[in-house]
């Protein structure tokens, strides 16, 4: 009995083994169910939500299309009814082109009037001035004004020399990086598809006011004074190579990295302050009030540092015409050198611009003088310089003179005219 009893207690731990791992393999396979029916209902959601998003992009592609269909039949009817327009009103339409002609031609001919008659007056003005000093000069004094004439005739005609080829190059110069400028602006209005016409003066942009938008303004107003500056970067480079070469050609790299810095500093402040030109591209960015203040301060800045870099080069740029330069004669050439063209030139490009005299550039061209003050100070702190032995006559040189004349006749004449571009 006892080892039945034994028997009958193993045989029912092994029933209830057997029955765990039944339970074991139960619950396995449902839990296999349950994944499988998981991911089949996950499969089912992605082909229904892929099907309806299929769905949709037709949809919109059908309504881009019905869209595009329907402004092309609006665009048709508008140029039938333009069309239509210009056939019942063709009469009237000559009469504006015509009185529009008429308005143009009595424009130019009243510019060609007053140009000639601010030429009359300057002239008539000139020549009262000289009238007057020749009518107040007193007789008493004109001895003493002829032996200091006599006794420094060489000075004043080196004076005379050395101004005015420095006087020609800064104008040459300067309408150099100007036209680059303006071409550059007008090369960028290529990419919005818009044209335009190049004069002496600026761009005359043939756009319709709502063709106008931010990227447009941005790239065109601020390309050219960005190229100017990389450009008078790059002259600067080479004008640290051949600074102290003799002859006159590094003078004119001189005032053409000078005019090069101006045209992008000069146009950011000025530009900052009064929203013209390079302004224009800042308030299209729209820029804070605190960060126009900025520009203009770095601005500032940039241009009086340019003008402590440069001075001592407006001060080597004598070997071209000394053999040394001492203390006393460092004034009188940076006069000649630098002071007087920058005001003789500013005069000059004025009156090349006559009668179209825009007051926004000759801004940027007077902004120079944050330069050219460091220059008239900075003479002062050099020691006398030595340059080569080799004695050269201060003359007139007549290619120095005669380049920059005709690059400047050939620029009025031919951006007179204008240049259509685009």
């Amino acid at each position: 009995m006892p080892a039945k009893k034994k028997y009958s207690f193993l045989y029912r731990i092994y029933r209830r083994m057997r029955y765990l791992r039944y339970l074991k393999k139960l619950r396995k396979i449902e839990r296999r169910a349950a994944k499988r029916s998981e991911r089949t209902a996950i499969i089912d959601g992605k082909k229904i939500a892929r099907a309806q998003h299929s769905n949709e992009r037709i949809a919109d592609k059908q309504k881009r299309q019905h869209d595009r269909l329907a402004m092309k039949g609006n665009r048709n009817s508008l140029k039938a009814e333009y069309r239509q327009d210009l056939i019942d009103n063709k009469e009237h339409y000559e009469s504006l082109q015509q009185e529009r002609q008429a308005i143009k031609i009595r424009e130019k001919k009243f510019r060609r009037y007053r140009r000639k008659k601010l030429i009359r007056f300057y002239l008539k003005k000139c020549f009262s001035n000289v009238l007057h000093s020749l009518k107040t000069l007193n007789p008493a004094n004109l001895p003493q004004m002829i032996r200091y004439l006599r006794k420094n005739k060489g000075q004043i005609r080196e004076f005379v020399v050395i101004s005015i080829h420095s006087t020609l190059l800064f104008v040459a110069a300067y309408l150099l990086i100007f036209s680059i400028s303006l071409f550059i602006s007008s090369i960028s209005g290529i990419f919005f598809d818009y044209r335009s016409i190049v004069y002496y003066y600026e761009v005359f942009w043939i756009v319709k006011p709502e063709e106008w938008f931010g990227d447009s303004v941005k790239m065109i107003y601020a390309s050219g004074p960005i190229l100017c500056g990389i450009i008078a970067l790059f002259f600067a480079i080479i004008f640290s190579y051949i600074r102290t070469d003799r002859g006159l050609g590094k003078l004119f790299i001189l005032w053409f990295f000078i005019h090069g810095f101006n045209a992008f500093f000069g146009s950011l402040l000025v530009g900052s302050l009064f929203g013209r030109g390079f302004g224009y591209a800042i308030i299209w960015s729209y820029i804070s009030d605190t960060e126009k203040v900025i520009y203009s301060i770095v601005s500032i800045t940039a241009l009086f540092l340019l003008g402590v870099f440069v001075a001592r080069s407006f001060l080597i740029s004598a070997n071209s015409y000394y053999t040394h330069l001492e203390k006393h004669q460092q004034q009188r050439f940076i006069w000649a050198q630098a002071i007087i063209p920058f005001l003789a030139g500013n005069i000059l490009i004025a009156l090349i611009m006559l009668p179209e005299v825009t007051l926004y550039d000759m801004t940027v061209s007077l902004a120079l003088v944050l330069t050219i003050i460091p220059v008239a100070i900075g003479y002062r702190f050099a020691p006398t310089l030595y340059f080569d032995e080799e004695i050269l006559p201060i003359r007139f040189k007549y290619l120095t003179i005669l380049i920059p004349l005709v690059f400047i006749i050939l620029y009025r004449i031919i951006l007179g005219l204008g240049i259509m571009i685009g």
